[in-house]
């Protein structure tokens, strides 16, 4: 893996590690200011955003009248917020143009969500992506073009589906123990949720907690997602069965 790949997949990786961002659209009202929203999200395998929101909501009544956006996502982890891995995404956004399986893949990470759906004024935006800024930490600053972002990206597709499916059927005591091994929890086997499956990891939901693993290398033409879940797997057993 270059450099800029590796990058372009730590970005990608924070991108599926955190669940909101603030969101800046340009203000309505206050002319020439920007408006930032926080606002909760999912990331496409392409590299876009989905985003749903009420067309009362501020946000929403700048995107129409503007689409240039922005969305900054960052590791609120650290002591530091200066040194924590942040990622800036410029994009185009437009309403109404998220398929049934995407709203389904948000509603997946967002059940809460689908509460708001009885609200008629709540509707899903694409965020389409036109260039990204990551920062790794000091000295860690790249622009990454449309491009960049999303060539070289394993794409799951309908393959996502059959993955999740063989893991809860004949895995989930794997499922479990990855999820016990990376969290320090006690989930035990059949609780632990697969709701997707992507180049960096997939998202887990336990007990209603949204939780992303990522896998120990990214995917590839040589290391799939059987041999990134065995790794995984391997990894939470070893622990295990070290001494005390």
């Amino acid at each position: 893996m270059s450099d800029k790949s590796q990058h372009i997949h730590q970005a990608r990786t924070l991108m599926r590690e955190q669940h909101s961002g603030v969101l800046a659209t340009q203000s309505l009202s206050v002319k020439g200011f920007p408006f930032g929203s926080v606002t909760p999200y999912l990331m496409t395998e392409e590299g876009d955003i989905v985003i749903y929101a009420s067309d009362i909501a501020q946000h929403s009544r700048n995107m129409k009248a503007n689409s240039h956006v922005s969305l900054c996502v960052y590791d609120g982890a650290k002591a530091d917020s200066q040194a924590s891995a942040r990622v800036t995404i410029l994009a185009h956004a437009m309403a109404d143009e998220v398929s049934e399986a995407l709203q389904e893949r948000y509603f997946a990470l967002f059940e809460q969500a689908r509460a708001y759906v009885k609200a008629h004024d709540f509707r899903f935006y694409l965020l389409r992506t036109e260039r990204v800024r990551y920062i790794g930490g000091f000295g860690e600053i790249y622009w990454f073009s449309q491009s960049d972002w999303q060539e070289n990206i394993p794409q799951m597709g309908k393959q996502a589906a059959g993955v999740i499916e063989h893991m809860h059927d004949d895995h989930s005591d794997a499922l479990a123990e990855i999820f016990n091994h990376v969290t320090a929890s006690h989930a035990k086997d059949g609780e632990v949720k697969m709701l997707s499956c992507t180049a960096e990891g997939f998202h887990v939901n336990y007990q209603h907690h949204v939780r992303f693993i990522k896998f120990i290398k990214p995917l590839g033409r040589q290391y799939d997602v059987r041999k990134a879940m065995v790794d995984l797997t391997k990894a939470a057993r070893a622990e295990q069965l070290e001494p005390a």
